[in-house]
């Protein structure tokens, strides 16, 4: 009715999953609204210092000393932010479901043989399907 899909490329049940840690956040939260922006902004933090951490080791991998030191400190701070937010207390549940779904995600890469890179991905998905 919508149109046309494909079984490789809809994680249906990734769907579920985020459907059902946003009812588990939003019912923990009491359906109020500054209480979700707590909840949001672990989430946006735990994914800025992600960022920051891998290009602290891409920096460091790389030997550029001055890229290093900015993403570093650049994570010290949103560190810092993060574990401010984490002191309120309701908000680290939004950190477990957030590990939750690494922890799923990883499974799952693990489970199809550790893939690298992405290049062809889409091209062997088809390939396993036919």
């Amino acid at each position: 009715m919508l149109g046309h899909t494909n079984n490789h490329h809809t994680p249906y049940w990734g769907v579920a999953l985020f459907i059902a840690l946003a009812c588990a956040v939003t019912a923990a939260a009491g359906g109020n609204d500054q209480e979700l922006v707590l909840f949001y902004a672990v989430s946006v933090f735990l994914s800025f210092l992600a960022g920051l951490l891998s290009m602290a080791l891409f920096s460091h991998h790389d030997r550029r000393r001055g890229y290093l030191v900015m993403n570093i400190a650049g994570a010290a701070v949103v560190a810092f932010t993060l574990v401010a937010n984490l002191s309120r207390g309701l908000p680290i549940i939004s950190l477990a479901a957030a590990l939750i779904i690494a922890a799923v995600l990883y499974v799952a890469w693990v489970s199809a043989g550790r893939p690298r890179g992405i290049r062809n991905v889409e091209a062997e998905a088809e390939e396993t399907s036919e």
